[in-house]
């Protein structure tokens, strides 16, 4: 890794020098809270970078840009292009960090892209800004060092658009953990669009997979892995990418019986769905995520499981006291898990598939689906560490609260005609796990008012300030704020 950021480094002194068109940024602002426990919105789908404890202050310094990689004034068609990122953030007070959210460069030519290094990313047919958070990947966690390769968005298969496709695959690397150690991401998504703008409506569906695979612990039970050594080699990766199980389930030299009967690595994805209807003031969209953690999951076992939308959004003018741009709302389901019966053998013929999806959680990979111990997926699937002591058991599984039910309001506005207005309210029932029930079903509810404002300070900056509130039983009842100011030197303002 530490070759692909030196390599990174290179890209970007070679084209701020070569084409001075390199965009530099830079933010200052602070957090505080009333207890030491972040609320829930100021920190989740914040790409890991805003502390769990308060108060702290942050300071964030990035740079951007793009350039031509060939002459492209008469050969338009073979444009291949250039474009690099990188962000450092730093976090003092209550927690100390230096963070890398963003270093990559991605080359794209006509429909195609190829990127490397960290990016942030949400990944699925949600509303990036408003939602909850997509399912399986929704910029809750500091964004993970991989190379991609697919379609810069949705690309038409043919000439009049009447179809579309936006897919990629990818391969990632997990940080090393005290507990394990070399696992890797394999991750790609496949979502089909149909319909031309003429026609009124589009329709979307698709499938999201990722697994991670690979890595080796001091701490893993002999029956879960040979020598604390997970399948990670080259030839196992078919199996990864194809979520076939072993011909030989019994195990053998180099993996378990565990591998034979479950699957090579920790899978899980959604397949997803949506029905957009665009107007020429107003447009509607609609969208779904069926999750999947195994076969029980793929057959819909598990419904009404998953991520249900609808979001309103309204062109707005420029001279009204408060406008409504977008409005969301969205439901959470993930109570049946495809039932509490567990066939993890294979051995009853009575149900088809697997019980008990315990989302999240895994028997190998057991810090669960997270990077830099935040989740991955949903941010309403919780880890113990994040959750009330009463509710912090830590003798079974690291996600302890992944049976839910959410009811989540998104709420994007403009104010005196300049101002962004951006508000969350999500109300939730948690059950636990099937393993270990919350006998109380704890409610919780959280919201956040945010504000970004333009100012003429240091030749045209953003403010924005944010207040947010916890109430429940899940976490601590807090209240707290952020505040900044962001600066972004472009051409004009040079």
């Amino acid at each position: 890794m530490k070759q692909l950021y030196g390599f990174l480094l290179l890209i970007l002194v070679y084209q701020s020098s070569a084409q001075n068109r390199i965009i530099p940024y830079a933010e200052i602002g602070g957090l505080a809270a009333s207890t030491e426990q972040t609320p829930f919105w100021l920190r989740t789908n914040q790409f890991g970078i805003i502390p769990t404890q308060n108060p702290i202050a942050t300071l964030r310094i990035g740079a951007y840009g793009t350039a031509p990689l060939v002459d492209t004034s008469t050969r338009s068609r073979r444009a291949w292009t250039l474009d690099y990122r990188a962000e450092v953030v730093g976090n003092t007070g209550k927690v100390n960090q230096l963070l890398l959210p963003e270093a990559y460069v991605r080359v794209t030519h006509r429909a195609l892209e190829l990127v490397a290094g960290r990016r942030r990313e949400v990944i699925g047919l949600v509303d990036t800004t408003l939602s909850s958070g997509s399912w399986s990947w929704s910029g809750n966690a500091l964004p993970m060092t991989k190379i991609r390769f697919g379609t810069s968005g949705f690309t038409p298969l043919w000439r009049d658009g009447w179809l579309g496709v936006n897919a990629f695959i990818a391969h990632g690397w997990f940080a090393n953990t005290d507990y394990m150690q070399h696992s890797f991401l394999h991750q790609k998504s496949t979502i089909w669009r149909l319909g031309k703008p003429s026609w009124g409506f589009r329709l979307y569906a698709g499938i999201n997979h990722n697994a991670q695979w690979g890595g080796k612990s001091a701490y893993l039970d002999p029956n879960l892995a040979v020598n604390g050594q997970l399948p990670g080699r080259l030839s196992d990766f078919g199996m990864v990418f194809l979520t076939v199980q072993h011909r030989n389930k019994q195990g053998g030299a180099n993996y378990t019986n565990f591998d034979g009967y479950n699957r090579v690595g920790n899978h899980l994805g959604s397949y997803d769905f949506g029905l957009e209807i665009p107007g020429k003031t107003h447009s509607l969209f609609l969208y779904h995520q069926h999750p999947f953690e195994d076969s029980s999951g793929m057959i819909f076992a598990n419904l009404p499981d998953g991520l249900t939308g609808i979001k309103l959004h309204r062109a707005v003018s420029s001279n009204a006291v408060f406008q409504v741009k977008d409005l969301l709302l969205e439901v959470l389901l993930t109570k049946s898990q495809s039932g509490s019966f567990l066939d993890l053998y294979g051995l009853s013929t009575l149900r088809r598939g697997e019980g008990r999806d315990n989302y999240f959680n895994n028997s190998q990979y057991r810090e669960g689906w997270a990077y830099r111990d935040r989740i991955l997926g949903s941010p309403f699937l919780t880890r113990y560490p994040d959750v009330q002591a009463k509710y912090q058991d830590s003798s079974t599984w690291i996600v302890t609260n992944n049976r839910i039910q959410l009811f989540h309001l998104g709420l994007r506005a403009l104010v005196a005609g300049r101002m962004d207005l951006l508000a969350k309210a999500s109300y939730s029932l948690n059950y636990g796990t099937y393993d270990v029930p919350y006998p109380e079903k704890p409610r919780q509810f959280s919201s956040l008012v945010q504000l970004g404002i333009p100012v003429s300070w240091l030749g045209g900056s953003v403010i924005t300030a944010a207040v947010a509130a916890d109430a429940g039983q899940l976490y601590e009842n807090s209240v707290g704020g952020f505040l900044s100011i962001r600066k972004t030197w472009t051409a004009q303002n040079r």
